[in-house]
């Protein structure tokens, strides 16, 4: 068995002629391209669905290395139905996009089992194209793209192997004419890339993949929910200013918490605005600042902005709202990057004409909770101070209390607030914006919690933002008379470098110092750059949608809406490209077989002394006719040539050190 084992791994260079080890290299081939047809399914997989096929998938390899034939048709059928029942428990359905993938690679698998005629090979290879698409339904990152390709160049060089029947090829001569076919297919891919309509929505629709669990801002808040998130490095979105804020006013604002249970904030049921609420004022001469957002998926319909946006892109004016609470929400689920681009300003008024009905909400407090701040609350009130001295007060408060940021605060018991403010007083942005907000409503001043992302950092290769889920913050706002809803950040009163410089960040690890070391370390500087290829590749081929596609050939006056014009350009563009290519690949090319180029050689210096070859002589026959004009000396050079080369060309023998023989006699032959 170890002696088959060997044959069978040299037959992998296509050194052995028998059919018994011709049929395992095609075998082993096609096998290695099978796993790595299978491998990037396996991160979106069912456990067992993966080791299912790893189960047939070595099954089959014990088989070919043995010699033992393949199971019979009742094991076989068996095995399919165990397959199918298996699906069909875990989706409760053999239908769709999650079954049928499963199916897909399960049944590859079984087909690996039955394998026997040089049919079923290819039907397992057309089986692994098909089950390539359908990688692009999960991820469509770098990394699965070049997954895709590596397993593309495998399955081609596997037809190449089964195509050459009876002759065995050097695996490196497979490879390069692999190599040669896909670099010809090439641009007619990128023509069908530009050209081919592109969909305003997912292949697969929209709603499948939004239903994905998703790591990010919810819409409820609770003691630690938000700390949860600062330990992931996890790109929430990236965002490129033509004219970028300071990072302190970097505010992304996300959903608004207005009810309140004692422990946990979440967000009520609000009437969406048709556009952007007409409560928002910008001053004529305020700093706007026009950005696009590239927003990985959520599994939710918020799309974050700079505050306050006043202009959002049009593709998006129609798919999105602005609730009562100032959040942009898009019409569904986000189940797939997007781009959208916004116009925001800092300098804004929002909300002054806010009336005492609509302020209500504003102003809930569960009854009976938290009553060691109310009864502070009453104190502050009965002091008979206006609003903003109060807002002012409590900022102080925690200003000059001994208040502590921190990722590890202390459990809280049953009354959190209280126990915050009057215990603990150590906590992350969550404890410092609900205890804040509760501290206000008590003193009957409406407020709400606004959840998004703060700051961000800075990716110089590529000159955009990059902000992250530990970039999560928790804020407050307030209601004044005359001055509409005002941002209060407890926070950047207790630890003002947190929006300074930002969230600590220390590659996922909890951190309860800011420490921007680490942003000048070696690692560091290769996750920004291979972040900067990753927002390119998005930018460049994944953001390459309808508008995009409609304004690159609009320039050229070409109407996308005219399917005429549509099969006219990718008909030029297709005859353009296969012209060019035939062009490269089927001109006259002299021989590269350095054999037959010393040969020449030799012949032409034959030539120049009044010998030319004719086209009918052999080799032997060109030398008997020239040794008659060659004084001993070169005729015996000219023989022992002659001699190399047919042994060379026609005797099935010869080396390297043969044919550098042959060129070094070549060089040095003077008729």
């Amino acid at each position: 068995m170890a002696l088959r084992f060997g044959y069978s791994l040299k037959a992998l260079g296509g050194n052995l002629g028998g059919q018994w080890e011709r049929t395992r290299r095609d075998t082993l081939f096609l096998m290695g391209a099978v796993l790595l047809s299978a491998i990037p399914q396996f991160g979106f997989q069912p456990a067992w669905v993966s080791a299912s096929f790893l189960l047939l998938f070595f099954w089959r390899l014990g088989l070919v290395m043995t010699g033992r034939k393949a199971p019979g048709m009742v094991v076989r059928l068996l095995a399919a139905v165990g397959c199918a029942a298996g699906v069909y428990a875990e989706y409760h359905s053999l239908i769709g996009r999650d079954p049928g993938i499963s199916l897909l690679v399960l049944f590859l698998g079984l087909k690996l089992i039955e394998m026997q005629a040089r049919r079923d090979l290819f039907v397992v290879i057309f089986l692994c194209f098909f089950l390539l698409l359908t990688t692009f339904f999960h991820s469509q990152s770098m990394l699965a793209a070049a997954m895709v390709v590596a397993a593309v160049f495998a399955l081609v060089t596997a037809m190449l192997t089964i195509q050459f029947a009876e002759n065995e090829v050097a695996i490196g001569r497979r490879m390069r004419m692999t190599a040669k076919m896909l670099l010809q297919a090439a641009p007619l891919a990128l023509v069908l890339f530009l050209v081919f309509p592109r969909l305003s929505t997912p292949m697969w629709g929209a709603q499948g993949l939004a239903g994905a669990a998703r790591t990010g801002l919810s819409e409820t808040m609770s003691p630690g929910s938000i700390a949860e998130l600062s330990q992931s490095d996890e790109v929430a979105f990236r965002v490129h200013f033509d004219t970028p804020p300071a990072r302190p006013a970097m505010y992304w604002r996300g959903p608004v918490l207005d009810h309140f249970d004692g422990r946990a904030w979440s967000t009520s049921s609000v009437l969406p605005y048709p556009s952007v609420p007409a409560s928002v004022e910008v001053s004529a001469g305020a700093p706007r600042y026009r950005y696009a957002v590239t927003l990985e998926p959520t599994g939710q319909r918020w799309l974050f902005a700079l505050e306050a946006p006043i202009d959002i892109d049009p593709r998006w004016a129609s798919r999105s709202s602005v609730d009562d609470a100032f959040t942009l929400m898009a019409r569904d689920e986000i189940g797939q990057r997007i781009r959208y681009e916004m116009v925001s300003s800092t300098d804004y008024r929002l909300g002054a004409d806010e009336t005492p009905s609509s302020l209500r909400n504003w102003l809930q407090l569960p009854p009976g909770g938290s009553p060691r701040t109310l009864a502070m609350a009453r104190q502050w009130r009965a002091e008979g101070l206006p609003p903003a001295t109060l807002v002012e007060r409590a900022l102080r408060m925690f200003a000059e209390q001994p208040f502590r940021y921190t990722l590890r605060p202390p459990l809280l018991d049953r009354e959190p607030v209280d126990g915050f403010l009057f215990d603990t007083r150590a906590g992350f942005c969550e404890h410092f914006s609900s205890a804040f907000v509760v501290l206000m409503r008590a003193l009957d001043i409406p407020a709400r919690v606004v959840t998004g992302y703060q700051g961000g950092e800075r990716n110089s290769l590529d000159d955009y933002w990059i902000v992250r889920q530990s970039d999560a913050h928790a804020w407050a706002e307030v209601w004044l008379a005359g001055r509409g809803w005002l941002r209060v950040d407890p926070t950047a009163a207790v630890a003002p470098e947190r929006i300074e410089r930002g969230a600590p960040r220390n590659l996922g690890a909890i951190a309860d110092r800011f420490d921007a070391g680490n942003e000048s370390s070696f690692w560091h500087g290769v996750s920004l750059r291979i972040d900067a290829i990753t927002h390119g590749w998005n930018q460049w081929v994944l953001s390459y949608d309808d508008k995009r596609q409609r304004g690159l050939f609009g320039a050229f006056g070409i109407d996308f809406a005219d399917w005429r014009e549509l099969a006219g350009l990718f008909a030029a563009l297709s005859m353009l490209v296969i012209g060019g290519c035939a062009l490269l690949t089927l001109h006259p090319r002299p021989s590269k077989d350095p054999v037959e180029r010393a040969w020449s050689e030799f012949c032409d210096k034959l030539a120049a002394c009044g010998v030319p070859r004719e086209r009918h002589e052999t080799a032997w026959q060109f030398h008997e006719r020239s040794r008659r004009l060659l004084d001993a000396e070169s005729a015996a050079q000219a023989r022992r040539i002659v001699a190399l080369y047919n042994e060379l060309r026609y005797g099935g023998r010869g080396s390297l050190a043969d044919v550098r023989h042959l060129r070094q006699s070549v060089a040095r032959f003077q008729p």
